[in-house]
């Protein structure tokens, strides 16, 4: 069983965005994605939260042989 998502954590994965318990609702709105059966005002777990990453890739020649984030 992994552990509770907390404030202190949902503000590492996005600075500033959470300034109490941290629900399904406001990880989501503060961009971040919830997996899993929660509901709006419910707790979630740190495993459920995903973050997005975003990759620029720049270049005119080449290839990319295998991405893992």
């Amino acid at each position: 069983m992994g552990k509770i998502a907390t404030r202190a954590f949902c503000n590492a994965l996005k600075a500033g965005a959470f300034s109490s318990c941290s629900t399904k609702g406001e990880i989501e709105n503060a961009g971040l994605k919830v997996v899993g059966a929660y509901t709006t005002n419910q707790i979630v777990m740190e495993e459920s939260i995903i973050s997005p990453n975003y990759v620029i890739i720049v270049g005119n020649t080449g290839y990319i042989e295998k991405v893992e984030i």
